[in-house]
């Protein structure tokens, strides 16, 4: 006659809560050595030497000058279409293979372009958008190029 788990009600041989815990064997202690003064390591420190590959795209702060140049050209307001039409003439020369990569749906030095310009809008260089779709300078800003 078996005995039975109160939690499963299988015979005990069977189900997991009649099984005992498996025996884990200890590890042995490590032997150290005990001295009296501790002992220098003569190694050199680590230095982080990682390459760090070149982007295969354009960061975004290399937009910033260009859209300025920009929107200085277009008495300081324009279309984002407009704008960034204008900023691929003067930069297609410049760009990288990955800049024409879609991303999210849009064309990578789009979304870096949109993306500096939300950096110049928090360093006051650009108006926050008051229409929908136009970039405008900040009135009295000097744009620190």
């Amino acid at each position: 006659m078996s005995l039975y788990c109160d939690l499963c009600d299988l015979p005990l041989e069977q189900c997991v809560h009649g099984r005992p815990e498996p025996v884990v064997p200890a590890k042995p202690a490590a032997a150290r050595a005990t001295s009296a003064a501790p002992r220098k390591s003569r190694a050199q420190p680590r230095v982080e030497s990682r390459r760090v590959a070149a982007a295969n795209w354009t960061p975004p702060a290399a937009f910033r000058p260009v859209i300025i140049e920009v929107l200085q050209d277009l008495a300081g307001a324009g279309s984002a279409d407009e704008i960034l039409a204008e900023v691929e003439r003067r930069m297609s020369a410049g760009f990288r293979p990955g800049d024409h990569d879609l991303v999210q749906g849009e064309v990578r030095w789009h979304r870096a372009a949109r993306f500096e310009r939300k950096n110049m809008v928090d360093d006051g260089l650009l108006d926050p958008i008051r229409e929908r779709g136009v970039w405008q300078l900040a009135a009295g800003a000097e744009p620190g190029v």
